[in-house]
């Protein structure tokens, strides 16, 4: 069973705990990434789940390459094996060793996903640098910086959402897509779901 879905006012440490899980990351990768602090989180004064989202933007898209793995299933948390190039395998090594859960592509094509549970609760998301995925994110995350009505009305949504689906992950995350979507398209997001009806 998943946790149930909670909606917390703005926590001014959540800077901090992303600079603390960067810094960890960055000594583990060494260079050549982009570190980045999105999600609710990553906006100051806005309401979110208390876990942190970091994305890390990637040079060589090989480093993504999972066609040897085992899928996920959805809604599991059982670790993923790396398999595939020394590269791909190395990149996950390096995650996992901050205490994060690999997941492979857990649902997201052209991204890796990890999570971390417990009182430092975090995900971790790489895709490649020149991905919709590293676009939608971040012009997401500056949408709801410079545009406060929108950040207001998205975490109204997120409480009444986090109210109806407590214990539905899933639903709370698929009935924020309209509100997300409608963003990216004024943003300029560029994910082949924006096209879609």
């Amino acid at each position: 069973m998943t946790a149930p879905v909670i909606i917390v006012g703005y926590d001014p440490s959540w800077p901090a705990r992303y600079a603390a899980d960067a810094e960890r990351l960055i000594a583990n990768l060494g260079t050549g990434y982009r570190i980045e602090h999105i999600g609710s989180t990553s906006v100051s004064g806005l309401a979110a789940k208390p876990v942190i989202d970091i994305l890390i933007a990637v040079a060589d898209e090989s480093l993504l390459d999972v066609s040897a793995e085992i899928e996920a299933v959805p809604g599991e948390h059982t670790p993923i094996e790396p398999c595939g190039n020394e590269g791909h395998i190395g990149l996950v090594g390096a995650v996992t060793a901050c205490d994060f859960t690999y997941r492979g592509v857990n649902g997201l094509p052209g991204r890796l996903y990890f999570f971390r549970h417990g009182k430092n609760s975090a995900h971790v998301h790489i895709a490649h640098r020149d991905s919709w995925v590293v676009h939608d994110h971040l012009v997401f995350r500056d949408w709801l910086r410079t545009h406060p009505d929108d950040a207001a009305s998205y975490e109204t949504l997120k409480r009444d959402l986090a109210a109806m689906y407590r214990d539905d992950r899933v639903a709370y995350t698929m009935s924020k897509s309209t509100f997300i979507r409608g963003i990216l398209l004024q943003a300029g997001g560029k994910g082949p779901w924006l096209s879609e009806s």
